[in-house]
């Protein structure tokens, strides 16, 4: 056997935050998924008073594949704030030369602090309830839970 020893450090990637820009333009045959959208990002600085300045938003391109670019056709929309991990690749266009930087993502994700979604794996969404059922009356009076009393007190111990 030719096993190799087990890196223990964890994988990191880059990271992106930003909110999408435009539609999610999903492409690709059969097997070959792509997933295309140009994202924005929002810059802060701090000034020497420390109050807070916003900078110039930034756009860019965010491509995806795989089972990335299926995930992120079916969560992602236009104005969604997320989350992804990844990697970022230069390219040269070969008519006008010009060079340009994408983020190629692995993982998207909602960010959960900006957004409202729904949470869950399909497996626990098949568990909960649907919001059409009739859910039981809940009681409103509270009722305090009840104490053990020891049938007798014991003397106290000495030290």
């Amino acid at each position: 056997m030719n096993e190799q020893p087990r890196d223990p450090d964890p994988e990191l990637d880059t990271a992106f935050y930003g909110f999408v820009a435009s539609d999610p333009q999903p492409s690709g045959s059969e097997g070959k998924k792509r997933l295309y959208f140009k994202a924005g990002q929002e810059h802060h600085d701090f000034a020497a008073d420390g109050s807070r300045i916003k900078l110039p938003t930034t756009f860019h391109d965010v491509v995806a594949f795989r089972g990335a670019a299926e995930s992120g056709e079916v969560k992602l929309a236009k104005g969604d704030w997320f989350l992804a991990i990844g990697r970022t690749q230069t390219s040269t266009n070969p008519n006008t030369g010009v060079e340009s930087t994408e983020f190629i993502a692995s993982r998207f994700g909602h960010d959960l602090a900006r957004m409202n979604t729904e949470v869950g794996t399909p497996r626990r969404r098949s568990q909960m309830e649907s919001p059409d059922r009739q859910r039981p009356a809940r009681q409103v009076a509270f009722e305090p839970p009840e104490q053990d009393q020891p049938e007798h007190e014991q003397p106290a111990r000495a030290m």
